[in-house]
């Protein structure tokens, strides 16, 4: 079921019985912190800022008025401040297990570099290895692709590349 942006009982349920506890067996300690040393290595590469936020399932009254995924990460963009870098080079990796779904946003400097379609491919992928395997492994795949595009258009250069934004993901 894609959600749609309306209100769904079924949804709202499927969120409810989806726990938290989900997200923490699929990506326990070891697994965060290997996603945490590779947004960071490959944030050496370039300028932009990498954060992954992995939600097992929406608050219950957000699935019930039919928040979409797209819309959720979009609310995590802006209260995990991801916009918030000088270059405007921050990009999120949203994962909602419930949903099966996964959006990419990436602030205005970076969107003008890469292409919606570049996004797409990277989320209609990690969708499908995360049905394959609910692991960290279709992750830092999907990363590495996401450091690949962002070297490619957005390089380091020579000068001071600070790192802005926290490299630990977010399981919620």
């Amino acid at each position: 079921m894609k959600p749609t942006g309306k209100k769904s009982l079924k949804r709202a349920f499927k969120h409810l019985g989806t726990a938290s506890a989900v997200a923490r067996r699929a990506f326990p300690a070891d697994a965060q912190h290997q996603l945490q040393v590779a947004v960071h290595a490959g944030e050496q590469h370039h300028r932009g800022e990498v954060r992954v936020v992995i939600e097992a399932s929406l608050p219950w009254e957000l699935a019930w008025r039919g928040t979409t995924p797209r819309e959720r990460a979009r609310a995590l963009f802006g209260a995990l401040e991801v916009w918030n870098t000088e270059d405007h080079s921050g990009v999120l990796l949203y994962i909602n297990l419930a949903d099966h779904a996964v959006e990419l946003l990436a602030d205005r400097g970076i969107d003008a570099r890469v292409s919606a379609r570049a996004w797409e491919g990277i989320c209609a992928d990690l969708v499908q290895g995360l049905r394959e395997s609910l692991s960290v492994r279709p992750v830092l795949d999907a990363v590495a692709r996401i450091h690949a595009l962002l070297t490619e258009h957005f390089p380091s250069g020579d000068g001071f590349n600070p790192n802005e934004l926290d490299d630990r993901p977010i399981v919620l």
